[in-house]
């Protein structure tokens, strides 16, 4: 009779099994087979226990874990079953596990037992971080119920309690993980399981909320819930259409599964699959990182521990415990741009940015409206120019809103599969990765803000149908004039965007050393030799950006070789820099020493001119004057040419907080003209420059050349810029025994140009090794002979 009980239990399993896989899929949708399979299991496994003698009050509990246990059953998934017995010695515990498994297996439905005492199974959780997060889904299914709250409550309980001491494990489990499985939202056959964004993202997110460690809420509300949803639907999908259990999504199942979930074919599939991952993904990012600030502030460490300092870094933003936050008078309603500046600071100083400030900036911040003033566009070519630090600070900005918000274009390509097999990335992250990859290259041109900004945007057009080069080019005008870029700037950015391929396509089907191909290069660009310039530097980071097998060395080969044959027909270097006219004087009488500072702009940017006796000492103090009073030099026209002494009109930043007053920094420049630098300015100038700035992306170069205007030579520094950089430039060619005649500063995001006319005794090529030495970025095997006469 035994036998008979337990073949129907499994008959009635079987067949409940395949009448619910065999139903249409528009009666049974994803959610509702989940549920359908959830209760067949429940109701018979409920069924099998009680006919076993599993009842209330038995001593023995069936508790289930896995996908059951959250009620997301699957159609092939394995049933995660454990039997809890209190030791009874009346009982045999092994015939009544038979009772329960044989059915299961006799049912054909995959099935993970074991069997254990409340203690055993905690011992195992405690023992095993995987087991233990396993059982935070436990539910008891039948029997004894106090039992089983025993395992399921102790479980929870003693997560919370162990979660400290177990923290580094889980995170390294997870990283493990993540690193085997890849991102889901870059692979073409993605792991919807294990993937970064994947399920067991999510259930992390749960985990660490069961914990006490967050709230496990996105910043976005309701994001995480249709994120989740969708992976598991698109998840259970797949195993309906492959006909078993799957985790990863393979490119032949893609368009069934797109159209049974109502999305499209694969790449429609593809594109909502990297919208939700990103979505869990950045949600676990955030638990995590919340967590480890949580548990920190926890026990003997956290009442040892010292409260978090603030350290301002923008305007509105600050430093809080390794994150950039907002600063108490942020004016978040009224500044459209706050949210820039915060990814610029993020993106420099290589922090994350809060949860509870994107979630400010998210709800609170006004979308920008009309032309960016000029502080914006530094603070996107910082932000552009940070290397691999922008990648999670475009994320948090893209998850939250605030991304489309600056670029409302960026929609159209946002999660975009590529249609090329070469592609490795969705578009969005393409052009991403692409202003990674220009971000080294920087220091390479004469343009760097076009070659980002190119970077960023060369691709847009593939959001609408057909030659997206030509597309883009039309896109790109409203950008940038929104942007605040001149006429000039303007066309020679729609240049690079329609003929961002050019010299790829040039290179690999003509001749490269043809004068006619070099010819036909420049035509096509309409002999903008800015264009020419970024465009090198573009092709080769947009190459590289695409995936392993484009840059190759035969392409970087014929690349090189057509760039160099179009130079030699344009010329040396892009554009010729002219000694400036600073129409200044000083005043007859002391004081000698002129500054005057109007604000100018709608931020912290000040006018400022400046004229002192000497020459290029004075320059050397006034810069280190300047940098002490943490006053940043964006563009500037010095002439040291006598009459008249230094003469100088610049644009400087104080990022955030009102400059020095005028008088007080006249009286200090006068100061350290006649004694040298006073100790309180020494110190403030050594705390500046002791900022922990990440590393430079870019090689610092050094460039020389014969002067057009005098006799001696000219050198521009091009590096990525940093507290006190422009005074120790200075002082650097000042020991030499060269002198500067003039100056001319530009600083475009995080890279800066300068050109320094010398003459005398040290204007020689040496000169330029000493300046490069102390560059950020600098590379001592490459010497800077090598990259003479290119100027």
């Amino acid at each position: 009779m035994r036998a008979t009980a337990d073949g129907e239990r499994a008959t009635a399993l079987r067949a409940g099994r395949a009448r619910i896989l065999s139903a249409r899929r528009e009666d049974l949708p994803a959610a509702a087979l989940r549920a359908a399979l959830c209760e067949l299991y429940e109701m018979e496994l409920s069924r099998l226990a009680e006919e076993a003698g599993v009842d209330p009050g038995s001593g023995f509990a069936l508790i289930a874990f896995g996908g059951l246990g959250r009620r997301e059953v699957l159609p092939h998934s394995d049933l995660d079953l454990v039997l809890v017995h209190e030791r009874r010695t009346d009982r045999d515990v092994g015939e009544l596990a038979d009772a329960l498994w044989y059915p299961l297996w006799d049912s054909g439905v995959g099935l993970d037992h074991s069997v254990r005492t409340v203690d055993q199974c905690l011992a195992v959780a405690a023992a095993d971080v995987s087991v233990g997060l396993s059982l935070l889904d436990a539910r008891v299914i039948a029997g004894d119920a106090d039992l089983g709250a025993l395992v399921v409550d102790g479980a929870r309980r003693q997560w919370r309690d162990q979660i400290a001491s177990r923290f580094d494990d889980l995170v390294a489990a997870a990283a493990a993980r993540r690193h085997r499985a890849g991102v889901i939202a870059h692979r073409s056959e993605p792991d919807l399981k294990n993937g970064v964004g994947g399920l067991r993202d999510a259930q992390l997110v749960t985990a660490l909320a069961l914990a006490h460690l967050s709230d496990g809420r996105p910043v976005v509300p309701g994001g995480m819930a249709a994120a989740h949803r969708l992976v598991l639907d698109a998840r259970t999908e797949l195993h309906r259409v492959a006909g078993r259990a799957r985790e990863v999504l393979h490119a032949e199942y893609g368009d069934e599964v797109g159209r049974a979930l109502g999305l499209g074919d694969r790449f429609d599939l593809a594109r909502a699959l990297s919208d939700a991952s990103r979505t869990i993904a950045f949600t676990a990012d955030q638990a995590i990182r919340g967590s480890c600030a949580t548990l920190s502030t926890r026990g003997l460490t956290g009442l040892l521990r010292r409260s978090p300092v603030r350290r301002p870094l923008d305007d509105g933003v600050v430093e809080h415990a390794g994150e950039v936050a907002l600063a108490r008078g942020a004016r978040v309603a009224e500044d459209p741009w706050l949210p820039l500046r915060v990814a610029a600071a993020a993106a420099r100083f290589s922090l994350p940015v809060a949860g509870s400030t994107l979630g400010v900036l998210a709800e609170r911040s006004p979308a920008p409206e009309g032309r960016w003033p000029a502080e914006a566009l530094s603070d996107l070519l910082v932000l552009l120019g940070s290397g691999e630090a922008q990648i999670p600070v475009h994320e948090a900005l893209d998850r939250c809103g605030l991304w489309e918000r600056l670029l409302p274009e960026w929609s159209g390509v946002r999660d975009l599969p590529a249609r090329e097999r070469t592609h490795v990335y969705t578009v969005d992250r393409h052009l991403v990765q692409t202003a990674v990859e220009a971000s080294r290259l920087t220091t390479s041109v004469g343009r760097a803000d076009l070659l980002l900004l190119a970077a960023l945007l060369h691709d847009l057009g593939k959001s609408r149908g057909g030659d997206h080069s030509e597309n883009g080019a039309v896109m790109i005008r409203p950008i940038a004039e929104r942007m605040g870029l001149s006429v000039r700037d303007t066309q020679t950015l729609e240049r690079l965007v329609r003929h961002h391929l050019l010299l790829a396509r040039t290179a690999g089907r003509r001749d490269p050393s043809d004068p006619e191909t070099a010819q036909f290069v420049l035509d096509t660009l309409d002999w903008d030799t800015a264009a020419l310039d970024v465009s090198a530097a573009l092709t080769e980071a947009d190459s590289i950006a695409t995936g392993p097998t484009v840059w190759t060395a035969g392409r970087a080969s014929a690349h090189t070789a057509l760039v160099a044959a179009c130079r030699a027909q344009v010329g040396p270097r892009p554009a010729a820099v002219e000694a400036p006219t600073v129409r200044a004087s000083r005043r007859h009488g002391p004081p000698d020493v002129v500054v005057e500072l109007r604000a100018a702009g709608t931020g912290t940017t000040h006018e400022v001119t400046l004229v002192a006796p000497g020459a290029g000492r004075s320059l050397a103090v006034a810069a280190e004057v300047l940098a002490a009073h943490r006053l940043e030099i964006v563009d500037a026209e010095i002439d040291l040419r006598p009459p008249g002494g230094m003469r100088a009109r610049m644009t400087v930043s104080t990022r955030f907080g009102d400059p020095v007053d005028a008088r007080v920094l006249r009286q200090d420049l006068r100061r350290a003209i006649d004694a040298g630098l006073p100790g309180s300015l020494r110190a403030a100038l050594a705390r500046g420059e002791a900022l922990p700035i990440g590393p430079p992306r870019a090689r610092s170069s050094v460039l020389v050349g014969h002067r057009s205007d005098a006799d001696g030579v000219m050198m521009e520094v091009r590096a990525e810029d940093r507290p006190g950089l422009f005074a120790r430039i200075v002082s650097a060619i000042l020991q030499t025994g060269a002198r500067i005649d003039w100056v001319v500063v530009r600083t475009r995001g995080a890279a800066v140009e300068d050109v320094f006319a010398l003459s005398g005794p040290g204007a020689v090529l040496s000169t330029a090794g000493q300046v490069e030495s102390l560059l950020p970025g600098h590379q001592p095997a490459t010497p800077v002979v090598a990259r003479a006469d290119t100027l």
